[in-house]
C-alpha cells in the first residue's frame, strides 16, 4: 500500500471507498507492506497505523522509509522495516537495521497459549512459547523464537533488524514468518515443512528452511 498524504482523514476515506467498491478483496487481517516513500515526514505514526488496521488489514511491515527518526518510531511500535519485497535490498533501511542492530540479554518465557488478537513482543531479548499460538495472534522478538506448540498466527523474529535471528517450532502452520525483515506468507512456505518441528534463518539475506 501506497501513502501519499499524511492526512489520517483522507486515509480512512480512501479506505473505506476501497472496501465498499470490493469487499471481496479487502479481507480482514490481509497482511499488507505499507510503503512511505512519497512522504517527507508522518508526525503521527500511530494514527496512521491504528487507522490501517481498524480497516481490517494486517500490517507486516514498512519500506522505502527515508527518515532516521520515523524508522526508529516504527520499530518501537514492533513493525519491522521491510525490503521493497522479499528480496530487494532496500539501500534505507538497511543503513538502520545494520547500524542499530540490539544486544539480547535476556529471554522472556510465555508457558500459557497466545489466543487469536493477542500480541506479544520480546524487546531486546529472546522469545521461548511453551504453549500453542493461534491464528490471529502475533508474536514477535528482537531475537530468536522457540515455540514449542502449534505455530499459528504471524511470527516475527529478528524485527529490529538482527539477521543472526532464528525460529524454532515443534509444529509448523503459520499466516507469516518473517526474519530480520524477509518474509513469506503462508503460500510462500514450501508444503513438506508444514505441520513438522522446523528451523528458519537467513542465508544469503534470504530465508531458508530446515527440520529439527
Amino acid at each position: 500500500m501506497h501513502i501519499y498524504s499524511t492526512c489520517i482523514e483522507l486515509i480512512r476515506r480512501s479506505l473505506e471507498e476501497k472496501i465498499e467498491k470490493a469487499p471481496f478483496f479487502l479481507l480482514k487481517n490481509t497482511p499488507i507492506v505499507i510503503n512511505i516513500g512519497n512522504l517527507d515526514y508522518c508526525n503521527n505514526w500511530s494514527a496512521l497505523y491504528r487507522t490501517i488496521s481498524d480497516a481490517g488489514l494486517f500490517i507486516i511491515g514498512v519500506c522505502c522509509c527515508h527518515n532516521k527518526k520515523l524508522k526508529e518510531t516504527i520499530i518501537r511500535s514492533g513493525v519491522p522495516i521491510l525490503a521493497e519485497g522479499n528480496a530487494i535490498k532496500n539501500k534505507y533501511s538497511s543503513e538502520y537495521l545494520y547500524s542499530n542492530i540490539p544486544i539480547i540479554a535476556k529471554t522472556q518465557l510465555i508457558n500459557t497459549p497466545v489466543r487469536s488478537g493477542q500480541k506479544i513482543y520480546a524487546r531486546n531479548r529472546d522469545l521461548i512459547i511453551i504453549e500453542n499460538v493461534s491464528t490471529g495472534a502475533e508474536i514477535i522478538a528482537d531475537g530468536n523464537i522457540h515455540i514449542y506448540g502449534i505455530m499459528r498466527g504471524r511470527v516475527l523474529a529478528g524485527a529490529s533488524g538482527n539477521k543472526e535471528s532464528q525460529i524454532f517450532c515443534t509444529h509448523l502452520s503459520p499466516e507469516l514468518v518473517s526474519i530480520g525483515g524477509r518474509y513469506w506468507l503462508s503460500d510462500q512456505i514450501p508444503k513438506e515443512f508444514l505441520g513438522k518441528a522446523v528451523r528458519l534463518s537467513l542465508k544469503n539475506d534470504m530465508l531458508i528452511i530446515k527440520n529439527l
